[in-house]
């Protein structure tokens, strides 16, 4: 019997006299314990590590380095030697939740712990951890053994947040539709619907304003400038009067038809057959509209004599600068001719 207990106490000694550390010296690990995430990181895998950081330990109650810095998301092998005459931990955490450890193995001092995150090493040895640190931030390591902690046998891990890359930007050439399928009716932007519900030109009636076809609407604003009579004045408000409710009535049907045409498209019940009704029906109003805005400078230059045409003209800015159609233009070449010719007659 008293050869059974020696033989007991003898291997309780010799494994007392081993590393505790989550990896062996040959880099095995001592035993399985399932990963879980933790503040400060969560336990790594040998095949992820990337460094090795090497701490010692020492009767002096210190860790040295007693500050180190990783990157958020490596993993790495801490390995610790114990220079020293007495056994030393290593325990990762936070620093409130090492405090709070502490004071328990305080109060405590037989009481076993064993963790993924801690490794405790017998004087001389060597002991390993391997860890991943996947969260960004300051966190500490400490030797918890009752007196060690108290000592400052501890030191400071600071886990250096890397950037997130950002997504591949898109080039604007490639994507110019971009933001515009947030839109009401998809084909029309706000200022296409601003204009047609209020009855503006949106460039409508270029060919007939650049031709020198004056509107009712500049007309008026150059009232002064161009002399009109009472009469013009009066022919041209209410021209532009009746316009702009014709206007504001073919907008709103243009819209409509555009926001069937869109709906159509939307709720995927577009045809062959529908498409080409809502894009001729689309297509009118349009044609519509615009004929609307040209008739009214058609009328509107009816009402105003040849010299307010060309004043208007010139106070718009291209008066003088509106190039002849080439059958004006044979016409002018010859006036000075027949001029000539109509003088030798008198």
């Amino acid at each position: 019997m008293n050869a059974i207990k020696f033989i007991a106490i003898c291997a309780l000694l010799t494994g007392a006299s081993t590393t505790f550390g989550h990896e062996s010296q040959q880099g095995q690990p001592m035993h399985a314990t399932a990963a879980e995430q933790k503040a400060w990181g969560i336990a790594g895998e040998t095949k992820a590590v990337t460094r090795t950081i090497t701490l010692r330990m020492s009767d002096a109650m210190r860790f040295t380095p007693a500050r180190i810095e990783v990157k958020q998301g490596e993993t790495v092998r801490l390995t610790l030697r114990n220079t020293g005459k007495v056994q030393h931990e290593l325990v990762l955490g936070t620093s409130q939740e090492l405090a709070e450890h502490a004071a328990q193995m305080q109060k405590h001092p037989g009481m076993e712990h064993d963790e993924p995150h801690m490794v405790h090493v017998a004087p001389g040895k060597t002991g390993h951890l391997i860890w991943t640190f996947n969260r960004a931030g300051d966190f500490e390591f400490a030797c918890l053994i009752d007196g060690h902690y108290q000592a400052g046998m501890k030191g400071t891990i600071r886990v250096v947040a890397q950037p997130q890359k950002p997504a591949a930007s898109v080039s604007p050439k490639a994507t110019p539709y971009a933001g515009q399928h947030m839109r009401v009716i998809k084909a029309l932007s706000d200022d296409d619907l601003k204009a047609y519900e209020h009855g503006q030109g949106h460039g409508f009636a270029k060919a007939a304003e650049l031709n020198g076809y004056p509107g009712p609407m500049h007309t008026l604003e150059l009232a002064s400038e161009l002399k009109l009579s009472e009469a013009q004045r009066t022919q041209s408000q209410a021209l532009l009067t009746q316009h702009k409710a014709e206007a504001r009535r073919l907008g709103a049907e243009l819209i409509d038809a555009e926001r069937a045409l869109d709906q159509a498209f939307a709720s995927r019940s577009i045809s062959p057959e529908l498409l080409t009704q809502l894009t001729r029906t689309a297509g009118d109003k349009l044609a519509q509209l615009r004929a609307e805005h040209l008739q009214t400078h058609l009328t509107q230059t009816a009402l105003l004599t040849e010299q307010q045409i060309e004043r208007y003209k010139t106070l718009r800015g291209y008066g003088n600068a509106m190039p002849m159609h080439p059958g004006k233009q044979h016409d002018m070449q010859h006036q000075p001719m027949m001029e000539m010719n109509h003088g030798q007659h008198h």
